[in-house]
């Protein structure tokens, strides 16, 4: 009797020990970012707030039609229905956010789910997901939204993994209807298509949803071209080959932005196509969920560190990829750790009075570093043989 009073207590234990663990996980980083959400920072105090006060001066109708910010329209329609709220534009905006942040640890831990049944590691992979420190400061600190379209990208990474072609389609047009950036994640579409995860015939489901969330701005009066034309001209505002990243224009100096913009496109273009290719031509050993994985986190941090005129905040698809990189392969735990790291000197520059923790020269080498980490294990992973998919 008292073995299988011992045993049911145990059973207990092993049953409501990790959703205890996971509660006051999620308790505690909500309490951190609930810290952060009345601090308030120049793209705020600029940008965000004047937008919004603008849309209180019209109709809800006639903000649809006018061209407020520099953002596409779906996250414009966000700012004009919070400004018909009475409650504070910096908490709303920062409330909006933290929401997406919570939607992307859904679908990493959905992912996860993909390679393991274990609810410990379901509900490990969801809390370090809310931890990663730049999403905290992204969204609770500096009210950006870079985690509206990142979970529609990790969505319709999820989709594609469990060969849901539609759903892939229509999360990356989501995605793309908010930031230009869901473009890192993009590669992974052609992927999939020649996999034959998701089918072309899908395709137009990209291109539909994206137009659909243009719609309600032209149909209120803003012409088309104007809409369309959004990511045009926010490429055209900036002209420096790195704005605060750590990347390989770090490197690079004081070269002349006009001689070196092109060269910086072709070189980031050479580089995804070369991927590509050799997944194409090895398509028939890409058996394993962790080499999607190991791709998709190259392609999100390749881009970033090779193109030129990438700014502070553009490592945040890299991040989240990176987390779910050391999920599938225990042995790189340290691809989160650096990755991540070189992404926060960006924010601790721009957030904390420009504080340098270290030159960035050395975390765009220690970056590159583990870039060519995660592609060997990808690349020697196709030419072994070797497909572990377990979770240890």
């Amino acid at each position: 009797m008292q073995q299988s009073g011992e045993s049911f207590k145990k059973s207990l234990l092993d049953t409501y020990a990790p959703y205890t663990f996971a509660i006051f996980g999620i308790t505690t980083l909500l309490i951190v970012r609930g810290a952060l959400f009345y601090h308030e920072w120049g793209d705020f105090s600029h940008f965000l707030q004047p937008w919004v006060e603008r849309y209180r001066t019209m109709t809800f109708w006639e903000g649809l039609g006018t061209r407020v910010g520099n953002y596409n329209p779906p996250y414009m329609y966000i700012l004009n229905i919070i400004a018909r709220i009475g409650v504070s534009e910096l908490i709303l905006i920062k409330l909006v956010s933290v929401f997406f942040d919570f939607l992307i640890a859904f679908f990493v831990m959905k992912i996860v789910s993909l390679k393991t049944e274990s609810v410990n590691m379901r509900l490990l992979a969801f809390i370090l997901t809310l931890a990663i420190p730049t999403m905290i400061l992204n969204s609770s600190m500096w009210a950006q939204c870079d985690s509206i379209y990142s979970a529609f990208a990790v969505g319709s990474l999820y989709f594609g993994l469990t060969k849901r072609s539609k759903l892939a389609y229509v999360f990356m047009g989501l995605a793309f209807s908010f930031k230009m950036q869901a473009v890192f994640m993009m590669p992974m579409l052609l992927v999939f298509i020649f996999m034959k995860r998701i089918s072309i015939k899908d395709c137009y489901l990209f291109f539909a949803v994206y137009i659909a969330t243009l719609l309600p701005a032209v149909i209120a009066g803003m012409s088309f071209g104007a809409v369309i034309s959004t990511y045009f001209n926010q490429a055209g505002t900036y002209s420096e080959l790195n704005m605060n990243i750590a990347n390989i224009w770090r490197l690079a100096g004081n070269v002349p932005y006009e001689n070196f913009l092109v060269v910086g496109l072709c070189i980031a273009a050479l580089a995804v196509l070369g991927l590509i290719y050799f997944t194409y031509v090895n398509r028939e050993r890409l058996v394993s969920n962790v080499n999607f994985i190991r791709l998709a986190y190259l392609f999100v941090i390749i881009m970033p560190f090779l193109l030129p005129k990438m700014h502070d905040r553009y490592y945040f698809l890299a991040d989240v990829m990176s987390v779910l990189v050391f999920l599938f392969d225990k042995k790189r735990w340290f691809v989160p750790l650096i990755s991540i790291f070189c992404s926060y000197l960006a924010y601790a520059w721009f957030l904390m009075s420009r504080l340098e923790i270290i030159d960035q020269k050395l975390a765009a080498l220690a970056l590159l570093a583990v870039i060519l980490v995660v592609l060997r294990d990808y690349v020697m992973s196709l030419y072994s043989g070797k497909y572990s998919d377990t979770i240890d």
